[in-house]
């Protein structure tokens, strides 16, 4: 797939990322910290601030839209799927809802579940397109990786390349100067713009942990 590339400058809407909405999880490990009272709250104030989201956005969602939400899991899901920013999808560890609207999509191809996987996949009158498990893109020049799980090494990370992704509800202990970042629901309760993500980025040092650097006096690899 051609890595999509976008330029900021040119732009009408705003670029934004998130990941871990779980949309109906009352686990502790996600109501207590991220302050809400009742699953209903957290619900209500989700869809309330996707809600913000323009025509003219671009969303990059990481994964786990729904977790614990039984028969409405599709339901939920497709209030994500119809927002009307344009959102590209990676695939997480929990597929509660999506997972059924996927495998409809795959039907009309003629692939069935055991299939192989065919990205980039759009669901029918929606924008929102399923870029698979992993993706590359560029924004203003700055190559970014995405997953839905935190890597350690990862392409031109030797050149300041950022590395985005969810999964571990901000609990994940990055190594300093580690241009890597959980943009999860868990961070600033609604979708984080690129701007932020930038501002958090930049003024850390490019280091390296494997052989596409320099090593320097620490045992990291300096950018080379």
């Amino acid at each position: 797939m051609k890595k999509l590339s976008f330029r900021t400058t040119n732009a009408v809407g705003k670029i934004y990322f998130t990941s871990d909405l779980h949309i109906a999880h009352g686990k502790p490990f996600i109501i207590g910290p991220r302050k809400y009272a009742t699953v209903e709250a957290a619900i209500e104030h989700t869809f309330s601030e996707l809600g913000k989201l323009t025509s003219d956005d671009v969303l990059f969602n990481l994964g786990d839209l729904v977790v614990g939400a039984g028969e409405q899991s599709e339901a939920y899901a497709k209030r994500v799927v119809n927002l009307p920013c344009q959102q590209y999808y990676i695939h997480g560890n929990h597929c509660a809802g999506i997972a059924n609207l996927i495998n409809i999509e795959r039907a009309k191809l003629g692939l069935l579940a055991d299939d192989v996987e065919l990205y980039p996949l759009t669901l029918t009158g929606s924008r929102f397109t399923v870029l698979g498990h992993y993706a590359e893109i560029f924004i203003d020049g700055v190559p970014i990786v995405l997953s839905h799980y935190p890597m350690t090494s990862w392409n031109h990370m030797s050149k300041g390349g950022y590395m985005l992704h969810g999964h571990c509800h901000r609990n994940l202990r990055d190594e300093p100067g580690l241009k890597r970042l959980d943009v999860g629901w868990d961070w600033k309760k609604r979708p984080v713009e690129w701007e932020e993500v930038r501002r958090e980025l930049n003024p850390r040092k490019s280091v390296v942990v494997d052989h596409h650097g320099k090593p320097d006096d620490t045992g990291f690899f300096e950018q080379t």
